[in-house]
Parts: structure tokens; sequence; C-alpha cells
């Protein structure tokens, strides 16, 4: 009777700490497997949409760095289009993402299954931000001047006399230092 008890409570060769890792390595090996195809579908998807983005990107103009088209492979992989927008692919539909960041958080601006859709979407979202800026560059401020360009030196109107003021207080400093040296090391 004792030997029966013992059957029933641990069957033979049912439980095996290296059967049990080895079957936990096999999972893990299968769930990278799936995770890394995933990625690197995701990252094809982003390659497909750069390279429709690219004759847009040709387009601006050489001196506006605000745009930059970058596929950066992290997880989730984004293709940047400038500093607070970027592309990715959504994991539970598998649709493009087009999203912005802010200090309000992500907000999806579209979000499309083609790749024409979305290359045509982001392709105006850079017409808009050009335009944007061209207007914002060209509004005139407060007291009803233009607003100053970028590079633009400011106009000085106290400047000059705290400039004098500084270098009047310079030479004094100077020759009082010179004056206490010649005195301490005279015999």
């Amino acid at each position: 009777m004792d030997k029966s008890v013992k059957t029933i409570a641990r069957p033979a060769a049912s439980r095996s700490l290296r059967e049990a890792i080895r079957n936990a390595r096999l999972e893990e090996a299968e769930r990278l497997d799936r995770s890394a195809d995933r990625r690197d579908g995701e990252i094809a998807r982003l390659e497909l949409l750069k390279a429709e983005l690219e004759t847009v990107f040709a387009e601006l103009p050489d001196h506006d760095d605000r745009f930059n088209l970058v596929l950066v492979p992290s997880r989730p992989a984004r293709l940047w289009i400038d500093l607070f927008t970027y592309a990715a692919i959504d994991d539970a539909s598998g649709a493009y993402r087009f999203v912005r960041n802010s200090e309000n958080g992500r907000r999806t601006l579209f979000s499309a299954t083609n790749v024409a859709d979305i290359a045509d979407r982001i392709t105006r979202y850079i017409a808009k931000e050009f335009v944007r800026r061209e207007r914002q560059e060209v509004a005139p401020d407060e007291a009803g001047r233009p607003a100053r360009l970028e590079g633009e030196a400011a106009p000085s109107r106290a400047g000059m006399g705290v400039v004098i003021g500084a270098f009047a207080i310079g030479i004094l400093t100077g020759a009082v230092g010179l004056l206490v040296t010649v005195l301490l090391t005279a015999p």
C-alpha cells in the first residue's frame, strides 16, 4: 500500500528540471524568432515608406534643416520626419501610424495601411509646416515691424554704453592692479 501511494503522488520521470529548462529555452527561442521576424517586417515596411518620401525630401531647400528623414531601428522602429513627428507600425493592426510628440504626450495624426496614403499625408504635413514657418518669419511683431529673420542681429539700444562702461572699468582695474604691484615690489 505504501508503494502505490508513492507512485500516485509522484509519477516516475514526470518532473525533470533539465527537460523544463530545455522546453523553456525552446519557447523563448520561438518567441524571439517571432519578435525578430515582426521587427524585421516593421523595418522593411518603414524602408518602403522612406523610399516613397525621399523624392519629397530631395525637393526641400538646402538651408532648411527642420526636416530629416531618418530610420531608427529602435523598438518600435521609427521613421523620423522632423524633431517631433515620426512614422511607426502599429503592433495591433499593422497599420502605418503618423505620430507627433508634444508636451501633452503622443498624438496619432494619421493612420493608414497603404504606403501611398501615409506618404501623401506626410507630404502634406511637411508642406503645411513649411508654409507655417514662412508665415512666422515675415509676421509683424507687436510694434508693427516685420519680425527678424533667422540670423539677423537684434537692434541695439543701450548695448554700446554697456560695452564702453565695461571697457572703462577694465582699464581702471588693470591700472590699480599695476600700481599696487609696483608699490609692493619696490624696495
